[in-house]
């Protein structure tokens, strides 16, 4: 039994797998600066259920796991992942805490090319969580979707923060400055899909869990983007495919 372990910059994600199969998944939102010994706990949690025989990690603070036999640059098991969920992706888009990636593969998982955008924080999850903070929206984020998209013209984050704090004045509807936010993170990414030009799309991290989003995405590219049932344990699993 092989355990993955991603340590993202806002959340950690550990799999399980034996034979190539998911056999047991757990995430935490505790991030990079998380230290080695709420890792273990985590690790430890498993070891009571299962005998883990390997471990191999990825991610943003994947150096800080100093008992992994294996450690695998994140775009690539990005890469591996995808593959192991869709047999037909070509590439994966991964809008992570810190950054965005999109990342071209072959029919086997192998990365071929991929562009990393990480100059600045808009366009990554940790920008729409500001901005979620700033809406004050606490609910079922999925429930606010418009079709009067905001405006929202910059594209840096700090400005970007101060348009909608404007716009909030103006008593814009939370839901219109939300679509602006998304229409101005799928911004970011369209020109690196077309750039790479990739087609059968996975899309990956915790971001692919807005569905909201994920529709803006899908309509501005004109294409289908595939999203697995746990879109946050895609790296584990391409991390463990390839490390063994």
């Amino acid at each position: 039994m092989i355990l993955g372990i991603d340590v993202g910059s806002t959340t950690t994600k550990m799999v399980l797998m034996e034979n190539n199969k998911i056999v047991d998944y757990k995430i935490k939102n505790i991030g990079v600066v998380v230290e080695e010994e709420d890792i273990l706990k985590m690790v430890n949690e498993f070891e009571k259920e299962y005998s883990v025989d390997k471990v191999v990690a990825t991610g943003y603070g994947r150096h800080k796991i100093t008992f992994a036999d294996r450690v695998v640059p994140e775009v690539i098991a990005l890469g591996r992942g995808a593959n192991y969920f869709f047999k037909e992706a070509d590439g994966v888009v991964d809008i992570g805490g810190q950054d965005s990636k999109v990342i071209k593969i072959d029919k086997d998982g192998n990365v071929v090319d991929f562009i990393l955008s990480d100059k600045c924080a808009a366009g990554t999850g940790k920008f729409l969580e500001k901005c979620i903070e700033i809406l004050k929206i606490e609910d079922d984020i999925n429930k606010y979707k418009s079709n009067n998209i905001a405006k929202i013209s910059s594209m840096c984050a700090v400005f970007a923060e101060s348009e909608i704090i404007s716009l909030l004045a103006k008593k814009t509807p939370k839901e219109n400055i939300l679509m602006g936010v998304y229409e101005s993170i799928c911004n970011r990414i369209i020109p690196m899909v077309n750039k790479l030009g990739i087609n059968n799309i996975v899309f990956s991290g915790g971001v692919a869990k807005n569905r909201v989003l994920a529709e803006v995405l899908e309509e501005k590219l004109n294409k289908s983007i595939l999203i697995p049932k746990e879109p946050q344990i895609v790296c584990c699993v391409g991390a463990i495919l390839k490390g063994f």
